[in-house]
């Protein structure tokens, strides 16, 4: 159950939003008990979840490059993990068509092969074809380098720099971006990616941290486990993977009593460096939050959509983005101003909810 109908259920149980509540547009919680109410609500909302928003017209679309992997089993390694992450992504059935694999040796399933003629070619045919509402994400898994001027992905034949990379992706039109450099230097690679509206994702804090990388294992292991997806909203998002990935990284040093020699950061401000603890208080998280990279559903309730619905759902999405904006301007507000501005986006989240539930019971199929 997603935390806008755990919200909405609540206040039906206790009259707050319901049609003989009493509550109009505009009107507020009647006495401090409901008031306390959706407060606590509010708490569990706001407690380390993470709210996005998507509009039903936008598409995802998604590249996989995997890298050269100097030896047999770094080779199974890293082919392996471009496979697994490309599966996941394609699990999704409002991804089909629209996610390519560029493996370094010849793989099943791979679009083409890792060359950087071939990635040039490919992200030519893309800029033409995604728009600006699309979502678009790269992922760069395997071994790169850093010697302290470029960061490289070793791919075969002449390897492209992160400021080569960050040419073609700016290319694409889409306004909202993922980029995950999943390679050991990784970290010297993010000056170059940095963009507003572009989420930053590197498996290293620095490009001096150039052991191999695992960080990749568990980003693939994210999109694959019910278990990442925080906010129960039936979609893992580039925050709530990254989170998962990085606490799994931290535990497999631990595990194996060694010295971390990799520590994840995001940066999605398009601006100042990565954080390894994305939140408001580091001022980090809030766009990756918003971008859905895999949803749970794999997309069969949409066709069944009926306007209304959708409409309803793109309302839902937008209270919900606006809540987790909210959270990230807690600091700089008066107290009584942000419960007021909470107080109002949790109402009129809980009427949308009610209002789709309803119309969800009245299209189920009767026995």
């Amino acid at each position: 159950m997603g935390i806008a109908k755990t919200v909405a259920d609540n206040l039906r149980k206790s009259g707050i939003g319901t049609r003989n509540s009493g509550l109009g547009r505009g009107c507020r919680i009647p006495n401090p008990e409901s008031r306390v109410a959706v407060f606590l609500l509010a708490a569990l909302l706001l407690a380390g979840t993470t709210l996005r928003s998507q509009t039903p017209e936008s598409a995802s679309y998604a590249v996989v490059v995997t890298s050269l992997g100097g030896d047999a089993e770094y080779e199974k390694l890293i082919q392996g993990w471009g496979k697994d992450l490309s599966a996941a992504l394609r699990k999704d059935r409002a991804a089909e068509g629209r996610v390519f694999w560029l493996a370094a040796v010849k793989e099943e399933g791979a679009h083409a092969v890792s060359r950087k003629e071939e990635i040039a070619k490919l992200f030519a045919e893309l800029a033409t074809r995604v728009r600006p509402a699309d979502r678009f994400a790269l992922f760069l898994v395997g071994h790169g380098s850093y010697d302290e001027y470029d960061y490289r992905l070793s791919v075969p034949g002449p390897d492209l720099t992160a400021a080569e990379w960050a040419e073609l992706l700016n290319r694409i039109p889409a306004q909202k971006q993922v980029v995950a450099v999943m390679t050991s230097g990784s970290g010297g690679s993010l000056s170059a990616f940095q963009r507003k509206g572009r989420v930053v994702v590197t498996s290293t804090t620095a490009g001096r941290e150039r052991n191999f990388s695992v960080f990749a294992r568990y980003f693939v292991a994210a999109l694959q486990d019910e278990a990442a997806d925080a906010d129960k909203n039936q979609e893992i998002s580039a925050l709530e993977a990254f989170r998962y990935a990085s606490r799994e990284v931290a535990r497999y040093y631990e595990t194996a009593k060694r010295l971390a020699t990799e520590h994840p950061i995001l940066e999605d401000k398009g601006e100042g460096d990565g954080v390894r603890e994305p939140s408001p208080e580091t001022g980090q998280g809030l766009l990756a939050s918003s971008i859905a990279l895999v949803r749970l559903s794999n997309g069969q309730s949409a066709a069944g959509e009926t306007p209304a619905v959708r409409e309803l759902r793109a309302r839902k999405r937008k209270l919900e983005e606006s809540i987790e904006e909210l959270k990230y301007r807690k600091a700089g507000m008066e107290t009584a101003q942000y419960a007021q501005e909470l107080e109002k986006l949790l109402l009129e989240l809980s009427r949308a909810q009610l209002q789709l539930d309803d119309l969800e019971k009245k299209s189920e199929p009767r026995p």
